[in-house]
């Protein structure tokens, strides 16, 4: 199968790395998370992938939840696992988007890194609804909710509790993303919860949302842990692939030309999308910025 860089079906992994990473110290940790990474970004590479995603907070050996601050170390962007993945996007011709807690052009936040077929870094989308612990630990917020045009769709990002609000995959709707991606760390609120919410912004927006979350070996999840269940939701909210709790490569074919259609309150049947967008009444919505 040739890599497309027009038309519409595009190929998606996401990729549930371990939600605990072996190792006696940090510095080991460290190394052996980047070795998983680089595995499953080769094998995400060997699928012909045209566009992966990874968890939130990827290069962070205790996924964001470390008592220990010491152990929040923001990476330079690019350094090691950055030019890792653009190695490797170089070289497997796929699209990556790196979530990382960094720096990027001196600024510490949690970054989500986008890196094209060649390798190159074409920006960083910076989360723009912190934690509280985020907060404390320095991190700026971003102030944009953009969207990243690759050569094989229009991509737009949600980084855990920004998918909390609904505004921001409406934005990112209106700009003109084609698949919302959502990386997160995920336990505490609850599954019924968690996938209510996921499904929901498909729902809002008619748009493709791939999830990217932690997993564990067989046999050693409980409740409470992180639930892992990176995956794929479809226009109309179904979910079209799951990781379950493992530690796992997914992968989907998508066809971007395949839209829900939906009557809406319209005569006819169009493009769910595009109903949304020209029913919408924003002189009524006021109260969202003034209050």
């Amino acid at each position: 199968m040739k890599h497309k860089t027009s038309g519409e079906i595009v190929r998606i992994s996401t990729i549930q790395l371990p939600a605990e990473v072996d190792g006696e110290t940090t510095e080991e940790k460290k190394r052996n998370n980047l070795s998983y990474i680089r595995s499953m970004l080769i094998t995400a590479g060997e699928r012909k992938s045209d566009l992966v995603l990874l968890g939130e907070y990827a290069n962070l050996h205790h996924r964001a939840s470390s008592d220990d601050s010491t152990e929040y170390i923001a990476e330079d962007i690019p350094e090691a696992t950055a030019n890792t993945a653009a190695q490797l996007a170089r070289l497997y011709r796929m699209n990556i988007v790196l979530p990382m807690y960094g720096k990027y052009n001196n600024v510490i936040s949690n970054y989500a890194v986008i890196i094209d077929r060649n390798g190159t870094i074409v920006d960083c989308y910076q989360k723009t609804h912190m934690t509280e612990q985020e907060q404390q630990l320095g991190m700026v917020p971003g102030n944009v909710i953009p969207v990243f045009k690759l050569d094989c769709c229009t991509i737009g990002c949600m980084t855990c509790m920004d998918i909390e609000y609904p505004e921001v995959a409406q934005i990112l709707m209106l700009e003109g993303a084609q698949i919302l991606l959502f990386p997160h760390v995920q336990a505490s609120w609850g599954e019924v919860d968690w996938e209510i919410r996921y499904r929901s912004r498909a729902i809002d927006t008619g748009l493709y949302v791939v999830s990217a979350n932690y997993g564990y070996p067989a046999g050693i999840w409980s409740p409470g842990k992180i639930i892992g269940r990176s995956g794929i939701v479809g226009r109309d909210g179904l979910i079209l692939a799951d990781a379950g709790r493992s530690i796992t490569v997914v992968t989907v074919d998508i066809d971007l030309s395949e839209k829900r259609l939906t009557e809406f309150h319209f005569s006819r049947k169009i493009d769910r999308t595009a109903a949304v967008i020209a029913s919408r009444r924003p002189e009524l919505y006021k109260t969202l910025i003034e209050k």
